[in-house]
């Protein structure tokens, strides 16, 4: 039997990383199931940390944590942070723009590869790709801070760059379905909170009146403003503000799929397992559980999720093309006694 895993790490007192995590699952079904092929491939969860996930060479760009995999950088909060500071995001988009890749890498192979790419990239006249993971984590900062020294000028700067932008909330900035109503949260009758979604309404649809002309969007299906689009009131409104620098917002969980490698593997699998925390209704629509169901769907092979908590209806798990979720403890024993479990569950006999 042939089963691919996406592991997106696991909660507890000794908490796993994906990559811990990936190696965990990796020997506990083996011992479980020996006669399975098991491939258990670290995906992050499309939050400021994705970049954790990946093997590769690792710089730091004014204060920006940068991994490369090929011709392609993705960047993480520098320090460890959980979350982004959009001054410090600005100075290493800038700086990256500047010099085409980091240049505090080591001469090893795996740099001179990447400086080959970047290198042949910009003879070519092809953006650089970097990979802006934030989730929908609100930045630590003002959102608009990014935009240090004038949106227009900056959005030149950075022309170099192929800027992408991975999103786990469709939320658009404005409107009854944006950041303001997110903020209410149901919670119309708490008289300070209307009034805080109320400014915060007014604030950046003044921002975006401004921006929005700048940033140039035209749209032949869907809104036309930039403000009005899917995914820009994601972070805190950090996706907008990167967005009217020209950067690309795409699902987080789909792009994930295919840069960890997980749609090409699902296509050969009997078997498609997601690892990863509390299965909410949220984490269902765009964390790991949603890259699953999507290339075991495509595979034509069924789906499953191991969890701390499944905290969604069998008729949910249906509808998101999941045939079933298991529940197991935080922390490393629960883990492996939880892989156990699915493994004896799934696998043929």
């Amino acid at each position: 039997m042939r089963v691919v895993a996406a592991v997106n790490g696991w909660p507890g007192q000794e908490a796993l990383d994906a990559c811990a995590a990936a190696l965990a699952v990796r020997e506990a079904w083996r011992e479980a199931a020996p006669g399975s092929s098991v491939d258990a491939l670290p995906v992050g969860g499309g939050g400021p940390r994705t970049a954790d996930a990946w093997s590769g060479q690792r710089s730091l760009v004014e204060g920006v944590d940068v991994v490369a995999r090929g011709a392609t950088e993705w960047l993480a909060p520098g320090s460890g942070a959980s979350r982004w500071n959009p001054r410090a995001l600005s100075e290493a988009l800038v700086a990256l723009a500047a010099t085409g890749a980091p240049v505090t890498r080591g001469p090893n192979s795996a740099s001179l590869a990447t400086a080959a790419a970047t290198a042949s990239a910009r003879e070519a006249r092809v953006p650089i790709t970097v990979v802006i993971p934030v989730g929908d984590e609100a930045p630590a900062g003002d959102a608009t801070d990014l935009w240090r020294g004038g949106l227009a000028a900056l959005r030149e700067s950075l022309r170099g760059l192929d800027l992408v932008v991975l999103a786990t909330s469709n939320r658009p900035l404005l409107g009854f379905h944006g950041m303001s109503a997110a903020l209410i949260g149901g919670r119309e009758g708490d008289g300070p909170l209307a009034a805080a979604a109320q400014y915060q309404e007014q604030r950046w649809g003044d921002i975006a009146r401004g921006a929005d002309p700048v940033a140039g969007h035209e749209s032949l299906v869907g809104p036309p403003r930039l403000s009005d689009q899917p995914g820009t009131g994601a972070a805190g409104g950090l996706a907008y503000a990167l967005a009217a620098l020209g950067a690309r917002i795409v699902a987080a969980s789909h792009y994930l799929a295919e840069a960890s490698g997980l749609s090409d593997a699902a296509a050969h699998a009997d078997l498609v397992v997601g690892v990863g925390g509390d299965l909410t209704p949220t984490a269902l629509d765009t964390g790991v559980a949603a890259s699953v169901a999507t290339v075991a769907a495509h595979a034509g092979v069924p789906a499953t999720m191991l969890s701390t908590a499944v905290n969604v209806g069998r008729r949910d798990l249906m509808a998101a093309g999941l045939a079933s979720a298991h529940e197991a403890a935080q922390g490393p024993a629960g883990l492996l006694e939880g892989v156990r479990r699915v493994a004896h569950t799934w696998t043929w006999r």
